[in-house]
């Protein structure tokens, strides 16, 4: 066991689920595009290149795939646009991020983007990647939890930003929070096959799978299994960016659409793509990446692509979670609908009402 946890360890240290942070100074976030980057907006610019810059909620993986194929595959210059990514990770909160400036776009649970606006934080969703958040519930096969209520009693850890929402969905369920031990943990899926905790909170399509894939055995629910609609990774951008670059963020979604279709389309290939591109900086494993960017493809898709396209938002979806998290007491302020999402980005770009 001491070996398996081990790789289990790195690879999930390397991959981890979104954590919560402050945002790191401008100074830092900044250094991370390197002259490079300067080099190439600037060339940019004299091709008449628009550019957009997007704050991604973790590392340069897989999870990302769409946005790399539209790179890959020339889409954004064809729409005019310098698409810029600048990777995520513990410390960096890519809602102040965005409306500090330092980026266009942001992306985020729908759910912290509701509870964004609530505050009064002018932010809007306008697509989403993920239709069902890859959020999962994980627990060893000789102990499942694969249910709310199989939670009571148990140790669960999770990062502390998930604590609103697993108390929020315990509560929706019938179970009584304070039943359940929640443990504040890292990115590292280890605690649970190393039995520090009997269930762990994280991105089944990473963390989940990197176990699977170091033959620990592990049950993966997703949060849409246990009745949390939440969508994930869900790009936002504030009020005025949404006003004063509508175009340009018209013809950048179009192209991502583009790369997220691409991707869909040939997971394993796009991964391999990411993997070969930044694995350095994020010492991905490339068995973990094309087995994650398969796994995702179910979670990016649903009816509502069908029929509207990929990245559609919708009201409903919101009104779920609005409804969760009044249920826990977590929100008590009535949202405006209209202050957290719009389609007119998703309908300029091609996406059917």
């Amino acid at each position: 066991m001491p070996a398996l946890e081990t790789t289990a360890s790195r690879r999930a240290l390397l991959r981890g689920l979104l954590g919560g942070g402050a945002l790191v100074a401008a100074a830092p976030l900044l250094a991370a595009c390197g002259s490079d980057d300067d080099e190439e907006s600037s060339s940019a610019s004299a091709a008449g290149l628009t550019t957009v810059t997007c704050q991604l909620g973790w590392k340069k993986l897989t999870q990302f795939g769409g946005h790399f194929a539209a790179l890959k595959n020339g889409y954004f210059e064809a729409e005019g646009i310098d698409a810029k990514f600048v990777s995520g990770g513990p410390n960096i909160d890519p809602v102040s991020v965005v409306t500090s400036g330092q980026a266009d776009i942001g992306d985020a649970n729908g759910s912290d983007i509701m509870l964004s606006v609530s505050k009064n934080i002018p932010i809007k969703a306008f697509a989403t990647i993920y239709q069902s958040t890859p959020n999962a519930l994980m627990s060893l096969e000789d102990n499942p939890a694969t249910t709310l209520a199989d939670l009571a009693g148990k140790k669960v850890g999770l990062p502390n930003t998930e604590r609103p929402l697993l108390t929020a969905m315990l509560t929706r369920a019938g179970v009584d929070p304070e039943t359940v031990e929640m443990v504040p943990v890292g990115t590292d899926p280890s605690v649970l096959s190393s039995k520090q905790v009997d269930a762990y909170i994280g991105y089944g399509t990473q963390q989940g799978l990197s176990l699977r894939s170091a033959g620990v055995p592990v049950t993966i629910t997703y949060f849409s299994q246990l009745g949390n609609p939440d969508y994930g990774n869900a790009l936002f951008a504030t009020t005025e960016t949404l006003e004063s670059k509508k175009d340009a963020l018209i013809r950048w979604l179009r192209a991502d659409i583009k790369g997220w279709d691409y991707f869909v389309k040939n997971p394993e290939e796009i991964a391999e793509y990411t993997w070969e591109q930044y694995h350095n900086e994020t010492g991905a494993v490339l068995e973990d990446e094309r087995a994650s960017a398969k796994a995702a493809v179910p979670l990016i898709t649903s009816a509502d692509t069908d029929k509207h396209g990929l990245m559609w938002v919708d009201q409903a979806a919101f009104e779920k979670v609005y409804e969760l998290y009044q249920t826990a007491g977590l929100i008590e302020a009535p949202v405006d609908y209209a202050d957290v999402l719009t389609t007119e980005i998703l309908l300029g770009a091609g996406a059917t009402a």
